[in-house]
């Protein structure tokens, strides 16, 4: 069992750093050049029309009346109305907010899924081609930035060879009725092959192009960490015992094996979420990615900071899952 003090401690840092994290967009987008007022009139305006616009949006208010303004909203779910879209900040990211997840958890299972299993074959193949091969594999997918992935894919797939889109979530010619707006999982409840092979299609080259660095991290992770953990004293029991290798390797050696690349998952999720950002641009993946860079080039405080504090619940909340499943896979980790 996970001790409560444990968890209250964990939820409490939780928090505060959502709270960090909303002070430091808050700031962040009040010292940066730019008035939105600004950008929103068209050129000649005058300056106390401007000002009247900039009082209506509350950017006249003290910076301090402003913050608490602010803290006060998110509290309550509220970050604002979009200054160009003139409708809820939240509704807004949250249109979108499906996309990117998809994307995200998407690229997540792959490299999770893959870098295992390459990591078990090179352990298990230690010292040999095989080994050799997938370790200077994951070194070429570790050094080649996810953005430059998705490019050459684009060129190779979908230039070149015409095999894969490289575009949107879903053929427009596919009618689905949205549900989730999870596409591969409305395609499922709504037992529509065609939309999710569709969906899966469009999804597969994204996601591919975010994970080839996350799978050489955990491959390489697995793989150190099972070759040690095959050293041990209780391994070399178990083995004096007969008992068979299958079982030494997937069951007494590969649960302790895995539980850095837990780590290294939760780590990573910041990353893979940035790295979204760039892969949505170049693949037209209506996404949050793509939101935040037209609000920021517009300057849509209520939105551009909506995002951050999105992006950041979503990786506390992610961190929080691998924290508890790994003190669930060894109940030796001593609470602090």
């Amino acid at each position: 069992m996970i001790r409560g003090t444990y968890v209250i401690k964990r939820l409490v840092a939780a928090v505060l750093s959502l709270f960090g994290v909303a002070t430091i967009a808050f700031v962040l987008f009040r010292i940066v050049p730019g008035d939105p007022a600004r950008l929103m009139t068209a050129p000649g305006i005058k300056a106390e029309d401007i000002e009247r616009l900039r009082a209506s949006l509350g950017l006249s208010d003290p910076l301090h009346i402003q913050y608490v303004n602010w803290l006060s909203g998110l509290m309550h779910l509220d970050f604002g109305r979009s200054y160009w879209l003139k409708a809820p900040a939240l509704d807004v990211i949250l249109e979108r907010l499906p996309a990117t997840l998809e994307l995200v958890f998407a690229s997540i299972i792959i490299a999770t899924v893959l870098g295992v299993i390459i990591g078990v074959v090179s352990v298990m193949k230690a010292g040999r081609l095989s080994d050799k091969v997938a370790t200077s594999a994951s070194f070429i997918g570790f050094s080649i930035p996810d953005f430059l992935w998705g490019v050459l894919f684009v060129i190779i797939f979908g230039g070149l060879l015409k095999l894969l889109p490289v575009s949107g979530r879903i053929d427009p010619a596919i009618s689905l009725k949205p549900v989730t707006n999870f596409m591969v999982i409305d395609s499922i409840l709504q037992v529509n092959f065609i939309a999710l092979q569709s969906s899966l299609t469009h999804l597969l080259l994204p996601s591919l192009a975010l994970a080839l660095g996350l799978i050489a991290i955990i491959h390489r992770t697995l793989r150190s960490s099972l070759l040690d953990i095959l050293q041990e004293d209780y391994i070399l029991t178990d083995r004096s015992k007969g008992l068979p290798e299958w079982y030494i390797f997937f069951v007494r050696a590969f649960k302790n094996g895995a539980l850095p690349v837990l780590t290294i998952i939760g780590v990573q999720i910041s990353f893979v979420i940035g790295g979204s950002v760039i892969i949505e641009l170049i693949y037209g993946w209506p996404g949050i990615g793509t939101l935040s860079l037209i609000s920021v080039n517009r300057r849509d405080l209520p939105v551009v900071q909506g995002i951050i504090v999105i992006y950041s619940l979503i990786t506390i909340i992610i961190n929080l899952a691998v924290d508890f499943l790994y003190t669930k896979l060894n109940p030796k980790i001593t609470y602090g």
